[in-house]
């Protein structure tokens, strides 16, 4: 009687241990899903050269835009007519190189990037930011499309961290321009607290420094008022080019909160800004650019509840 007593007792102990064991194993595989869930990328992707079909330009200024796109997570409302609306808009800028935020990838459009980049006939490279497509079916980040050869790749993501599940990164490339060499950089900082967003654009600064020894334009949304000391301490090192070419215009670029409001809609903030690193040229024209909404149907669309800017450089 004992005995069997004894062997039950030690089959349950077995039994409880092996359950435990199942648990822990459970919540480290679903600590690792999570943690994973929401990762920047382990490097770059796309095509960065060979995949430009458009002309290069002979003669005239560089011309660089850029653009908030809004991913529109989880909805992704009228996404597909917007990358249409802004693969368009690009093509009747004639933009030479164009440094986008906030571009999603998702089931139904699959990655934004690549779509607008083979819309226009430009090479591409994309960063994940956040998400994971693999695992959530969703991600977002930064990109730069360009119809020029785009070489010698740098990424980084961004201290401080807003939090566990929110990444900022920045993306630089070297663009082979018939201007010569220029390197592009696009960011996108936290908006979710100003002491974090000051560290990432410290860091930020670092970044494009280490890594830029000639001419560079970087660009982005800074999630930072003209007015906060971080966009003050970029604009003493770095050239606000919108600034630069209007010196007593607000230059609002942020938010539209309807997307089908009419052109009325006002702005609140400005946000979004290109700058230059060791100017070596000369700043033609500076311009808001999706400033507008679209007419489409009997209604109107806009591109992003951001707008976006132009800067039309000769190097």
């Amino acid at each position: 009687m004992e005995q069997n007593q004894t062997r039950l007792s030690s089959e349950n102990r077995i039994r409880l241990i092996v359950k435990v064991l199942l648990l822990v194993i459970i919540l480290v595989l679903l600590a690792l899903y999570i943690i994973n869930a929401s990762r920047p990328g382990r490097g770059p992707e796309g095509c960065p050269e060979g995949c430009a079909t458009t002309v290069e330009p002979g003669a005239g200024p560089l011309r660089v835009v850029s653009l908030n796109m809004l991913h529109g997570f989880p909805s992704f409302k009228d996404l597909k007519l917007r990358l249409d609306l802004i693969a368009t808009e690009i093509r009747r800028l004639d933009a030479d190189v164009v440094l986008l935020q906030e571009v999603p990838w998702t089931i139904g459009t699959g990655n934004a990037a690549e779509v607008v980049a083979q819309k226009l006939g430009y090479n591409y490279l994309y960063y994940r930011a956040n998400g994971n497509k693999n695992l959530i079916f969703f991600e977002e980040g930064e990109a730069i499309l360009s119809r020029f050869t785009l070489r010698e790749t740098v990424f980084t993501e961004l201290q401080l961290r807003a939090g566990l599940f929110e990444s900022r990164v920045a993306l630089g490339v070297m663009a082979i321009t018939p201007w010569g060499e220029v390197t592009f950089y696009v960011a996108h900082l936290t908006d979710k607290n100003p002491k974090v967003n000051a560290g990432q654009a410290e860091d930020l600064r670092s970044f494009v420094e280490a890594h830029t020894s000639g001419f560079a334009v970087v660009a982005g949304d800074f999630n930072a008022r003209e007015d906060s000391p971080q966009i003050k301490q970029l604009a003493s090192v770095w050239t606000d080019t919108y600034r630069a070419a209007h010196p007593n215009d607000k230059g609002l670029t942020c938010c539209i909160d309807d997307l089908t409001a009419n052109p009325g809609e006002p702005l609140e903030e400005r946000i979004d800004y290109i700058f230059l690193v060791h100017v070596s040229g000369k700043i033609i024209s500076v311009e808001h650019v999706f400033d507008h909404p679209f007419k489409v149907g009997d209604g109107w669309q806009w591109a992003s509840d951001h707008t976006g800017l132009m800067v039309e450089i000769q190097p």
